[in-house]
């Protein structure tokens, strides 16, 4: 048998040689850097956070969905009552046509009455908050001023909205 020597082995070698023993291989990738890769969005969070009653809200950071077996999650839920409140988190709004598919998918399985999509306050984010809101539609309307005021207050949302603060 070869002599393997970590990193003299291509990577198809060494598959073959693991079929023939009856195994397989299996390579994990692994970012580098700074643990925290959410630090804006934990700073976003924050801003947002500021402004929710807690009480009479309750706040559940990196929420599942309600999905057996799904990992999609919530960056936060409010939950006031039996009303439950989904939101987005997004330091920099990159694809606007991404952003409104994966809305959409958690509008059908998110298991929330609205949802809030909060964007960090960019001069960039300014320039693309029109273009989210007129791609997401009516439903996404909601004054931004309007909705800030009810979660300060501890009182249902009056709907689904996209917030930049």
């Amino acid at each position: 048998m070869e002599r393997l020597e970590f990193g003299t082995v291509p990577l198809i070698r060494l598959s073959e040689i693991a079929s023939l023993l009856g195994l397989e291989v299996s390579v994990g990738l692994h970012p580098l850097g700074d643990p925290i890769r959410d630090a804006g969005q934990q700073l976003v969070a924050g801003r947002l956070l500021k402004n929710v009653a807690t009480p009479p809200y309750v706040v559940f950071r990196e929420a599942l969905l309600p999905l057996p077996g799904d990992r999609r999650a919530w960056d936060l839920l409010l939950r006031l009552g039996a009303l439950r409140i989904g939101v987005e988190i997004e330091t920099r709004i990159r694809d606007v046509q991404a952003l409104v598919r994966r809305i959409r998918e958690r509008e059908r399985d998110g298991g929330v009455a609205e949802i809030l999509i909060v964007l960090s306050d960019t001069a960039h984010n300014r320039r693309m908050v029109g273009q989210l809101r007129d791609a997401l539609g009516p439903r996404y309307s909601t004054r931004s001023g309007l909705i800030i005021a009810a979660l300060r207050a501890g009182v249902p949302v009056p709907g689904s909205g996209v917030i930049l603060i």
